[in-house]
């Protein structure tokens, strides 16, 4: 609704520039023409007749499109006052104020609603009263000079205002987009806040199950046996053997559930290289692609260390030198060699050798490894191998 008001008033603006214009230009022709002074006086006063009935019917266009709803009342008085202008061109001599006559005819033709036809209604309008008042040829070239400026700036009025509403869309869009990713980033912390709450909960009751009855008999044993170990020693000696046997017991049950619970080395790794190339396409719109292939429990702890701190450096390699659109990790393991490939299809831009490629070479050779680079025009590729 906004949108349609802020059209109306632009059209209103453009028809009152329009009959001005006109006006003043045939005011101007008028008065230039060898006449009398109680004649020029008299196409004055049209003039300002004029411009008061343009004024009129402007104010009241623009405060009826400013509701919600059209107010009939007013759009009547609109009418009228243009139906007046009109009537005073016929008086004032249609041959003469033909260019302003047009203009009415163009806002009447809009007013009543005809937007899809109205460049073939108001064509049709224009020859028409070009056969029945026959206007000289200078009217002629002035009208026609109006009429292609009305047009095309009435043209361009409704492709900004179109655009225009396309970009308000576009905004609410947008905003509507930016408010729901919100809402599931705090949705998303929810679940993981619950998720952690119910993984504790089932680790404190699986430690209890397992130890807290083992534990406990311990307990009570020692305490008989700190009861009986002077009155009946062998009692006292048969209790601690089973307390020891039972905390021996209760120990590697803990040891048994920290390594269940515990993950596998390269899951945790797996996972941290997703999380790094999933946070680094969503800052910087590089697509990133993660492929493995083989074994990946062969892969030792320091080697995943220094593939990961080699993984940053070839993203922040990526995003200084290399115009990219794809970044890709691949990681093959063989029998006795593993190769990790950090490439971008930048066109070969993301080779500079500085510190960053240096401490890559460096730390890849501390832990037996070896750093090749490659670039061409397909992009820029570094590729690390470690024997295992």
């Amino acid at each position: 609704m906004y949108r349609m008001k802020r059209i109306k008033n632009n059209k209103y603006s453009l028809y009152l520039t329009l009959k001005l214009t006109a006006l003043a230009v045939v005011t101007a022709i008028l008065l230039y023409e060898d006449q009398g002074d109680a004649q020029g006086g008299l196409t004055a006063l049209r003039a300002l007749a004029f411009c008061c009935l343009f004024l009129t019917d402007f104010l009241l266009g623009q405060r009826s499109s400013g509701r919600q709803t059209k107010n009939p009342r007013r759009m009547g008085v609109v009418l009228i006052c243009l139906s007046v202008e009109t009537a005073g061109c016929f008086f004032c001599g249609p041959a003469v104020y033909f260019p302003l006559l047009l203009m009415l005819l163009f806002q009447m033709v809009d007013l009543i609603g005809a937007e899809g036809y109205f460049y073939p209604i108001s064509a049709a309008a224009a020859a028409l009263a070009l056969l029945i008042f026959e206007p000289t040829f200078l009217m002629c070239i002035i009208s026609l000079v109006m009429t292609v400026v009305g047009t095309f700036a009435r043209y361009t009025t409704e492709r900004l205002e179109r655009y225009r509403g396309l970009s308000e869309e576009l905004r609410e869009h947008i905003s509507a987009q930016n408010e729901r990713m919100s809402q599931l980033k705090g949705y998303l912390k929810t679940v993981r806040n619950t998720v952690s709450l119910e993984e504790r909960s089932r680790f404190s009751a699986r430690i209890h199950d397992r130890l807290g009855h083992g534990i406990s008999g311990s307990i009570i044993l020692l305490e008989g046996v700190k009861l009986n170990i002077r009155n009946n020693p062998d009692l006292a000696e048969k209790s601690l053997g089973t307390a020891i046997e039972n905390l021996r017991g209760s120990v590697d049950s803990i040891r048994e559930a920290l390594r269940e619970e515990r993950p596998r080395k390269s899951d945790a790794g797996i996972t941290d290289f997703k999380e790094t190339l999933e946070r680094f396409e969503l800052t910087y719109g590089i697509r990133t692609e993660l492929s493995i292939e083989g074994d990946l429990d062969k892969i030792l702890p320091q080697i995943w260390i220094c593939l990961k701190e080699n993984l940053t450096e070839a993203l922040t390699n990526t995003v200084k030198h290399a115009n990219a659109s794809k970044f890709e990790l691949r990681i093959c393991i063989y029998n006795k060699i593993i190769r990790a490939e950090f490439s971008n299809d930048g066109g070969g831009g993301g080779f500079a050798r500085g510190m960053g490629l240096e401490a890559m070479e460096e730390r890849t050779a501390l832990y037996g490894g070896k750093c090749i680079y490659e670039s061409d025009h397909r992009g820029f590729k570094i590729t690390n191998l470690f024997r295992m």
